[in-house]
């Protein structure tokens, strides 16, 4: 598993230099290799469409898996290294799910990198706020609420263990209240800042 995980970061390396033969010649290495891995052949088919070779690279799209999150995953790669080819990955998967906030923020991040404002307000205009406001900010603070007032009852009735469970929990859910807050917290100011 180390030389598979070796190979493929070699791999991307040379792919995000665009040093597509080398970066060909990995992926071919790992498609022989391991032809059941999915991301190998994800990263043949990327490099082959990226050089012009389209037809061929549907094949390996195929034996990829479901493309949504590799695409996804390879538009928020590219995003900060290479913006103006992150632009072409986020097209698809905006296409495959276009009621998702995620790709228009970080589409419109893409857009304002490169200058190209009324691209980003485009993107940023897209973003259901109310959605990101209940789903990332509502939830998780209704379950911490709930889990912080269970953790109380708990304790006043000498339930140690239980309440000691419940309070990681609480924890827990407070950092992804934190973590998904100030996602939600940017995509508002994103869409106001462009209105």
């Amino acid at each position: 598993m180390a030389s598979l995980r070796k190979a493929l970061d070699k791999a991307l390396a040379h792919y995000e230099k665009k040093e597509y033969v080398e970066a060909e010649r990995g992926a071919d290495a790992m498609v022989e290799a391991f032809p059941d891995f999915p991301r190998g052949q994800f990263l043949k088919a990327v490099i082959l469409e990226e050089t012009g070779r389209g037809k061929e690279a549907e094949k390996y799209y195929q034996k990829s898996g479901p493309l949504f999150p590799l695409l996804l995953r390879l538009a928020l790669q590219l995003r900060d290294i290479d913006p103006a080819r992150a632009l072409g990955y986020f097209e698809k998967v905006s296409a495959m799910d276009d009621g998702n906030n995620q790709i228009w923020f970080n589409w419109g991040l893409v857009y304002e990198k490169l200058g190209r404002r009324e691209d980003a307000r485009k993107c940023y205009q897209k973003i259901a706020v109310q959605r990101e406001i209940v789903s990332r900010l509502l939830s998780p603070l209704g379950f911490f609420i709930i889990m912080v007032a269970g953790a109380i009852a708990m304790l006043k009735r000498n339930d140690m263990i239980l309440a000691s469970l419940v309070i990681t929990s609480a924890v827990v859910c407070f950092f992804w209240l934190k973590r998904d807050g100030g996602q939600t917290l940017a995509m508002i100011r994103k869409k106001s800042k462009y209105q």
